[in-house]
């Protein structure tokens, strides 16, 4: 763009033109497009940061996820032999909510309260 201005005001000079209200106006386009092409310039360097910052987050958020996938994997192979054989779960008939409770809480004859709802999981 900026090859293309210069070319123009390259032309106006070699025509030799008169300083009249045309050649005044043709200058003023010249600067007003002039201006247009530092604005394009300085905006496409920004967006060219922007887009490499961009491209950083995105590959920091691919290393995280990695990662989490990683810790997600090894707790949930830790945690399901152990937490899944020391409870039962039931299903809370007032909201819905599947409760954990260990064997002892029910064989104790106990009145289990639902921590979502506090209604009682086994009636009144």
């Amino acid at each position: 763009m900026k090859d293309k201005i210069a070319y123009l005001r390259g032309l106006m000079d070699g025509m030799k033109l008169a300083d009249d209200d045309n050649t005044k106006l043709m200058r003023a386009i010249a600067d007003c497009l002039d201006s247009i092409a530092d604005s394009i310039e300085t905006e496409s360097a920004r967006v060219d940061v922007i887009e490499s910052s961009i491209d950083e987050i995105n590959d920091d958020i691919d290393d995280l996820d990695e990662v989490l996938g990683f810790l997600i994997e090894d707790e949930d192979e830790d945690d399901e032999s152990d937490w899944e054989d020391d409870f039962d779960f039931f299903t809370c008939p007032n909201c819905g909510e599947v409760v954990p409770l260990e064997e002892d809480m029910i064989t104790a004859g106990s009145d289990p309260i639902c921590p979502n709802c506090n209604a009682h999981l086994f009636g009144e």
